[in-house]
């Protein structure tokens, strides 16, 4: 265990940023994270505890055979639901962290034994399930406090959970390291995290309805009281959750027998992993083919190997496609696409032209103007963002009857799409040799700030007036003040023209950029 330390403290040292001088960027940097995580927990907090609160009713006054509340329901849901996505987390990211590890060769080169440097690398994977262990973590405290259990044992007991939860999935990825490559893990590990933030969007927004209509819950759930209660219900591992939470002395001695079962199983199977290299590769055979096309499949083919960049397109559909069906308003839907879309299309630029940079001065030696290579760099990922509105568009369309003049705001959200993508292009520029966040380029965290202020801002100038004109319809507007006319009418075809000055103006500067890049 002690080699486990020094690994962690050399972690430490290694990963560290040197600082050349004192700057801001980085107590910056610590105030957005704590500002995120803040935003994540406290409403989340709040709305288990206030679900709780109001679901500690006695089950019996509903005319059945439990002797526990209502709010036993959730707590018996929760560490089944998000203990399962957990562990479908843990399991990929652990065998990735594992396999991409730049050092992991010095590593196994030092006097230590193979399973605490599997350990080790595997615990940086923890990361990648930090949604599902939070919304577990903090569904199971506020469940003991809203019913007015022992706050120490319930602590206890849910720590004792996922450390169990824990060592189950790094035992899991140990056996695993032999059938899965490094490629499939990272792209399971970003399906699963995708899945998580759904899954939390859903939470927050779908139960505390639920938790109103206490009847329904009974005649949905009355059959989960059976299973909750009984002679030998705490042997069950899905009640595990539940009773470890209320502080049984008999579940905490299973899950400790079963900890410290696991461990010497990780410790079995991690020295005997290869994890040099993992699943060993399939040769492929290749052919030469000749492209219409070939910068345009060049740079879609960049953009889809990377499974960090599949996870923000779909991410950039899917919640919005979620926070629409929710609140049933396409304004919604259409407000939170418009804003991820222009941030991830700027992103997506970076990443291409971050290309580009690896291989320089090469991209100058090939027949092609990289004045065209830069359009298509900016061009493709607006059109994808474009496809995904439309996409948004078309569900609110079918699903909640949306106006179908909202169709027209594609049109001046692709001229806004394009700009974003431009100015991700000439924010690279500004510092090409800028670092790496593991094997993504990433913006600063003042360059991150002005993207989003100006991506929202003319999001919302184009998405919100065709609003007006969705619900209050086109004679009303006609019929309205002047100023009401100018914005409903106006406003998203002037933000258009503005932004096409912007592009050009943009455009010319990455150019020059590009002419004096070394």
């Amino acid at each position: 265990m002690n080699n486990l330390r020094l690994l962690f403290k050399y972690a430490t040292k290694t990963y560290k940023i040197k600082k050349k001088k004192a700057t801001s960027g980085g107590f910056l940097g610590w105030i957005l994270t704590i500002i995120i995580l803040a935003a994540i927990a406290l409403p989340m907090t709040l709305m288990f505890y206030e679900m709780f609160k109001m679901m500690a009713v006695p089950v019996s006054q509903f005319g059945l055979s439990y002797s526990g509340y209502l709010a036993d329901v959730y707590m018996f849901l929760f560490p089944v639901t998000f203990g399962l996505m957990l562990i479908l987390t843990l399991v990929p990211s652990i065998i990735f962290n594992v396999f991409e590890s730049d050092d992991l060769t010095f590593l196994l080169s030092l006097p230590i034994k193979k399973w605490e440097v599997f350990v080790f690398k595997a615990s940086v994977g923890l990361s990648g399930g930090f949604l599902p262990l939070l919304m577990l973590g903090i569904s199971g405290i506020c469940y003991a406090v809203a019913l007015k259990l022992n706050i120490f044992l319930a602590v206890f007991g849910m720590l004792l959970l996922l450390v169990f939860i824990f060592l189950f999935s790094l035992t899991i990825g140990a056996i695993m390291t032999r059938f899965i490559s490094k490629s499939t893990a990272r792209i399971a590990s970003q399906i699963f995290l995708y899945v998580s933030v759904i899954a939390y969007v859903i939470i927050m927004n779908v139960l505390p309805r639920q938790a109103e209509n206490m009847e329904a819950i009974i005649e949905g759930f009355g059959s989960v009281f059976s299973v909750l209660e009984g002679k030998h219900a705490w042997l069950l591992p899905f009640n595990w959750g539940l009773y470890a939470v209320k502080g049984d002395i008999r579940v905490f001695g299973i899950l400790g027998f079963l900890c410290i079962m696991l461990i010497f199983i990780v410790m079995k199977i991690s020295n005997v992993t290869n994890m040099a290299s993992g699943r060993s590769k399939t040769k492929k055979s290749y052919r030469m083919e000749i492209s219409r096309y070939p910068i345009v499949k060049k740079e879609i083919r960049l953009i889809f190997r990377n499974p960090q960049n599949v996870f923000s397109i779909s991410y950039a559909i899917i919640f919005p496609v979620v926070m629409a069906y929710v609140n049933k308003s396409a304004m919604s839907g259409a407000m939170f696409v418009g804003i991820f879309a222009a941030i991830y299309a700027a992103n997506l630029a970076l990443q291409l032209i971050a290309e580009e940079k690896k291989i320089w001065p090469m991209p100058k030696l090939l027949p092609i103007d990289m004045g065209r290579t830069l359009q298509y760099k900016a061009a493709i990922p607006a059109m994808i963002f474009t496809l995904g509105y439309g996409v948004v568009l078309l569900f609110s369309y079918f699903m909640l009857n949306m106006n179908p003049l909202m169709f027209l705001s594609i049109i001046p959200m692709t001229a806004v799409l394009l700009y974003s993508s431009l100015f991700g292009l000439s924010l690279f520029l500004n510092d090409p040799q800028r670092g790496m966040t593991g094997k993504t380029i990433a913006f600063k965290f003042k360059e991150a700030l002005m993207l989003e202020f100006n991506t929202m801002l003319l999001a919302f100038g184009i998405i919100f007036p065709f609003n007006m004109l969705s619900e209050g319809g086109l004679l009303e507007v006609l019929m309205g003040e002047w100023w009401y006319k100018l914005i409903a009418i106006g406003l998203p075809w002037i933000i258009m023209v503005i932004v096409i000055f912007l592009v050009k103006r943009t455009f010319r500067k990455i150019n020059m950029k590009v002419g004096a890049w070394e």
